[in-house]
């Protein structure tokens, strides 16, 4: 079954549309790769937050931003790959264009189905790798071992529906979008993944 063609979204479209997929967390939420707290605004006011960051300067960034709005937890300092929560621990996890830069997408997805309780809800929002042989493939394959050095492991190339299919989570939604870059020289495809645990 051919997938159906992406939607050409603009940024700003994409933010709303990203704004969506993380409104629908509820309950206790891990935000893992959270950076410096973009996805705030978009979390309903009575979730309780629990944010994920590897990055120091990032982490700090986001501690303040999340004690300036009530979110006292501190910032976990780990990766997506450890996640220091016990089991059945949240409601929901959501990582938004993160799973670009995880070294063992497959042990993340591991930890997210570990952290989650049964049921749980799983949002992703990424770009991701272009049809192969196309030239936005080609680009992303020659652009990727630049900006894996400089830009936290980000990878262009990467598609992560594959290893989402593969981890066993239920009820699978996937959403693909062509975002306009460059002054609509390139589109950039991106998609949103919604799963259960």
């Amino acid at each position: 079954m051919s997938r159906p063609e992406p939607r050409p979204v603009s940024w700003h479209e994409l933010n709303r549309i990203r704004g969506r997929a993380v409104a629908t967390a509820t309950g206790t939420v891990l935000e893992v790769g959270a950076g410096s707290g973009d996805n705030f605004a978009h979390f309903a006011h009575d979730v309780t937050w629990i944010g994920l960051e590897p990055h120091a300067k990032s982490r700090a960034a986001l501690e303040r931003t999340a004690h300036a709005l009530g979110h006292d937890r501190p910032v976990l300092a780990a990766t997506a790959e450890r996640i220091p929560l016990a089991d059945a621990t949240v409601d929901a996890v959501v990582a938004t264009f993160v799973m670009c830069s995880v070294d063992d997408v497959a042990q993340a997805l591991r930890e997210f189905r570990r952290v989650l309780v049964p049921g749980g809800l799983l949002v992703l929002v990424d770009h991701v790798a272009a049809p192969a042989g196309t030239g936005t493939r080609l680009l992303q394959n020659f652009v990727s071992p630049v900006s894996r050095r400089v830009d936290k492991g980000c990878r262009w190339n990467r598609d992560i529906t594959p290893e989402v299919e593969r981890a066993g989570f239920s009820g699978m939604s996937v959403e693909r979008y062509r975002m306009a870059a460059l002054g609509g020289l390139l589109a950039v495809p991106c998609a949103v993944h919604m799963a259960h645990s």
